[in-house]
């Protein structure tokens, strides 16, 4: 991690009209735009850079240093430890309609050395160092033939001029060579360094937020400390949804607990596997700082309350055992009683019934029946076919039962 001292100091021109000034004041630049001529191409390599801004390539032209995205520096980092010739680098910006430069790769990655005045702050760290050869504005037009097939994951390939490639794509070397050879051939006045003063001022303002800001150096601190752990697998954004997703549950992304958490395998993929570091966040903190005596002592009173509960336990279960164990002993007698009742109660009820009816005349018996079977008569039912269980009433024809007669 960087202190503000390891930062370059803040180098200016009042004007930038005179190349050679240039040249002798900047040591990235001191040797741009000159004649030159290129060996062994068909060994280089060949990238497209695109930058948001223009305040990012004028730091990178005075400093002679450069940074992208986590996964754009691991391909740029590759192509440099396996190379076999030079790797050279275009750069243009968003919506400039020109390519501004052509710059050759000096070094591989330094995941510990950070630049803390690009141009949004806190969004990358780890510097390569670059030498510029040419900063000059070569409009499109220039570049209009030269098209190459765009390969993404997920989408169909597609056939695109060189300016329209996406960041950090890398060329064909035919493709690449084309465009050298127009670096190497092409002249003109115009260039960023028109721009310079401007940016000057700009990059000087930030310097004094940043510098003075202990908000800023904080944070700084702590992204730069991650991002050294993983620096091919860091993002911010993934980092602070983390980070605020968590923060409820407890402090550990503090600086002693965030090298802790990062540094877990596999730190690669963090932001992809929300339980890694999961057991360290849930662990209290008392119980860390104290060698096991609160965890000991939380042990044994738990063991003290487990028994208690048991002995409860058992005492309630022998109880409830003899209850059923005596209801069990006395079902025997219980059901014969039960059996002797019944039969009782079925001879009573027979007895009566037969004197009911011997007591009852033949011609009240035979009254009776007949009086229902009129009530039965006069109703009949009809069901639905849907429902069965809606029945509806209906009155019949006025029906007499039929009379014996003697």
């Amino acid at each position: 991690m960087q202190a503000t001292s390891d930062q370059p100091p803040f180098l200016s021109l009042e004007n930038y009209d005179n190349l050679e000034q240039i040249r002798s004041k900047f040591p990235p630049l001191a040797n741009i735009n000159i004649d030159r001529n290129f060996n062994n191409l068909k060994d280089s390599r060949f990238f497209i850079i695109r930058t948001q801004g223009e305040d990012n390539v004028h730091r990178a032209m005075k400093y002679g240093i450069w940074t992208s995205s986590s996964r754009k520096n691991e391909r740029l980092d590759e192509a440099f430890k396996n190379k076999k010739e030079d790797v050279y680098l275009f750069f243009t910006e968003i919506n400039s309609m020109c390519f501004s430069g052509m710059a050759k790769l000096n070094s591989e990655f330094n995941s510990k050395a950070h630049f803390k005045y690009w141009l949004i702050e806190n969004k990358w760290f780890g510097t390569f160092q670059i030498q510029w050869l040419y900063v000059k504005d070569l409009p499109f037009k220039l570049f209009e033939e030269i098209k190459q097939i765009q390969r993404l994951e997920g989408s169909e390939e597609t056939l695109k001029s060189v300016y329209d490639l996406i960041d950090c794509t890398e060329l064909t070397i035919e493709n690449g060579i084309k465009m050298a050879k127009i670096f190497q051939v092409e002249k003109t006045n115009k260039n960023l360094f028109e721009e310079f003063p401007q940016l000057d001022k700009l990059e000087y303002e930030s310097r004094q937020q940043r510098t003075n800001n202990i908000r800023f150096e904080k944070k700084f601190q702590e992204l730069s400390s991650v991002f050294e752990s993983i620096p091919f697998s860091f993002s911010v954004a993934s980092y602070e949804r983390k980070k605020t997703s968590r923060k409820a549950q407890g402090t550990y992304y503090h600086s002693q607990y965030a090298q802790q958490y990062y540094s877990q395998q596999p730190f690669q993929q963090y932001y992809q596997q929300p339980f890694v570091g999961y057991q360290f966040q849930q662990t209290p903190q008392y119980w860390q700082f104290n060698n096991g005596f609160y965890q000991n002592q939380h042990q044994q009173n738990q063991y003290h309350n487990n028994n208690n509960n048991d002995t409860q336990v058992f005492n309630k279960y022998q109880q409830s055992n003899e209850k059923y164990q005596n209801q069990y002993n006395n079902y025997p007698n219980q059901q014969q009683q039960l059996n002797l009742n019944s039969q009782q109660l079925q001879q009573t009820s027979t007895q009566e019934d037969n004197q009911n009816v011997q007591n009852v005349p033949l011609e009240q018996r035979f009254q009776v029946n007949c009086h229902q079977l009129q009530k039965r008569g006069k109703l009949d039912k009809n069901r639905n076919k849907n429902n069965k269980d809606d029945v509806q009433y209906i009155e019949k024809n006025s029906m007499e039962a039929p009379v014996q007669k003697n």
